[in-house]
């Protein structure tokens, strides 16, 4: 399915598929039944989002706060990621 809206497999990853078009690139990461979806392209995202949820029950949740015990959170100069709430799980 990812293939068929263009979407080329990571080399890397067999979890990460890039699109790339004259706007910028399309990142997608699978991780069993979650996906992130990354891009400078907004409505290629949206396009994504719609062609998926025609062949998929799917809930958009949003921009990414949390996911794999890893906390994200946007600032104006990036992104912060924390294990913060996993290690103080641990810990106790």
């Amino acid at each position: 399915m990812i293939s068929f809206l263009g979407f080329v497999s990571s080399s890397h990853d067999f979890a990460l598929f890039v699109k790339c078009i004259d706007v910028g690139c399309i990142i997608l990461s699978l991780y069993i039944d979650d996906v992130i979806v990354t891009s400078d392209d907004i409505d290629g995202i949206l396009v994504l989002k719609t062609e998926l949820a025609r062949q998929f029950e799917m809930n958009d949740l949003g921009s990414l706060q949390y996911f794999l015990d890893i906390n994200v959170v946007y600032s104006p100069r990036g992104y912060l990621l924390s294990q913060l709430k996993y290690i103080a799980n641990i810990l106790e």
